[in-house]
């Protein structure tokens, strides 16, 4: 599978990636406010790779921009098929390309192919308020804001998390919408 937006390509990812996706696990800035499951050695990548690709209920997606330079990784969690519902990760792990707009665009890119191709009906997340570059680049996809709550970070201090979404209907009618 490949989907591509004006910045980057998301893609399938592949074994080749492991490598990436282990050092930005271990880069504590990288990983400041992110809660997942990542593999911290190339041994355990194998099976979570495997686990990653069969499990009905996420999709996880290597990101690269248009010339193939692994970028980082995004994901719809938790998909409740049903009901129309997923929750968006992502992580752009290369840090020297913060800031320039692929977070954005990666996750205009997926939130068009969830509503357009997989028939969702709403994306949902939560963000830490303090992570102001990634609530920047969710309201820019057209998330709102829904609710707050206060949980404790990886480094034990309460933090502010938002909780934000997107639904169909008005990322269908929006101006973020990409058009293909």
């Amino acid at each position: 599978m490949m989907i591509s937006g004006e910045k980057v390509i998301i893609r399938s990812l592949e074994a080749t990636d492991l490598s990436k996706i282990v050092t930005w696990t271990l880069d504590e800035e990288v990983n400041r406010f992110l809660e997942s499951d990542y593999p911290k050695n190339l041994s355990d990548c194998v099976a979570w790779l495997q686990e990653v690709q069969s499990n009905r209920l996420a999709q996880h997606f290597a990101i690269t921009t248009v010339d193939n330079q692994l970028i980082g990784d995004i994901e719809l969690d938790h998909i409740s098929w049903r009901s129309g519902d997923a929750e968006l990760r992502i992580r752009i792990g290369e840090k020297s390309l913060w800031d320039k707009g692929y977070g954005t665009d990666a996750v205009l890119t997926l939130i068009d192919y969830a509503f357009t191709r997989m028939s969702l009906k709403r994306i949902y997340l939560r963000v830490y308020a303090a992570n102001r570059r990634a609530v920047r680049c969710y309201e820019k996809a057209g998330f709102r804001k829904e609710g707050r709550l206060r949980r404790r970070s990886q480094a034990g201090d309460m933090e502010e998390v938002y909780l934000m979404r997107i639904l169909r209907d008005e990322y269908l009618h929006s101006p973020q919408r990409q058009t293909a």
